[in-house]
């Protein structure tokens, strides 16, 4: 599985965990962390779910400006805020606190993508 599929899910993750602790800025910073690395993955449809959720929550979002999230990270808006918000947390940061909270993914039994959307579809808003 390459790097990003795993952030993907490493994030994916972490916003069902902010979610439950009722830490919606967190949340959303790792849906947007999620759905960029769902799109470097290849993974459009759990990119798509990550900037619904982060609609949901804020409608005025940078994301409204585009009609995929694909579409936002190429956008001039969009090339300079991911960058900036890759400082939130690294992959491997990531991987660090989901170790030690003990709900590190791992390599998934099946393909990732279903993976990463049954954590965002736990995400009620």
């Amino acid at each position: 599985m390459q790097n990003h599929e795993l952030a993907m899910l490493a994030f994916a993750r972490l916003a069902r965990i902010s979610h439950d602790k009722n830490q919606a800025t967190g949340r959303d910073r790792f849906l947007l962390l999620a759905g960029e690395r769902a799109c470097k993955a290849g993974w459009p449809d759990v990119a798509e779910r990550c900037r619904e959720l982060v609609l949901l929550s804020n409608p005025r979002h940078l994301l409204s400006k585009s009609p995929t999230f694909a579409d936002c990270l190429r956008s001039e808006e969009g090339a300079e805020f991911f960058p900036t918000l890759q400082k939130f947390c690294t992959f491997e940061r990531a991987e660090h606190l989901l170790r030690d909270l003990q709900h590190w993914p791992g390599e998934p039994d099946d393909d990732p993508g279903p993976t990463a959307r049954r954590d965002l579809d736990a995400i009620a808003l």
